[in-house]
């Protein structure tokens, strides 16, 4: 089941990704640490955060860290999970730099259709069985990118 919530903008996505990310690896996310991880200043991020606790995915006081709901954390893993999926797909499939796979992943996740995506996750679950073993799923593909005719 996919986690939606209406009107979020990418920004706003992005947002609960670094939230997202960030409770992952913290007790405590305070809004200057989203600030940095989004790459805006403290009350630009103080304003989104805003503009998320009223849509009921996080919870934040003045002065306090900011969590996720239950529903922000379902929106926040979702957004986290595309962007995984396609960071895998350019640099697993595609054999982009991580650098380049990462910043195209980040451009995409908020605009690929959900057909799309479950195209992608079925093609990367298919892959991912004969991928491994090299017997000729995508070993001609990687040959291309190997010699240079693949690069465009």
């Amino acid at each position: 089941m996919i986690a939606e919530a209406p009107d979020l903008t990418a920004s706003l996505e992005n947002y609960l990704e670094a939230i997202f990310r960030l409770s992952q690896v913290r007790r405590v996310v305070r809004v200057r640490d989203i600030a940095k991880a989004v790459g805006v200043t403290p009350p630009s991020a103080t304003g989104a955060i805003q503009q998320l606790k009223q849509r009921g995915l996080v919870s934040h006081e003045r002065y306090e860290d900011v969590l996720l709901t239950d529903e922000g954390e379902a929106v926040a893993a979702e957004v986290h999970q595309r962007h995984e999926e396609l960071r895998a797909f350019f640099e697993d499939v595609l054999l982009l730099d991580a650098e380049t796979a990462e910043a195209e992943a980040c451009a995409l996740e908020h605009s690929i259709s959900q057909h799309t995506l479950e195209r992608l996750r079925r093609f990367l679950a298919s892959i991912g069985q004969c991928g491994r073993r090299q017997h000729g799923c995508i070993r001609v593909f990687r040959q291309m990118v190997a010699d240079g005719e693949g690069a465009g």
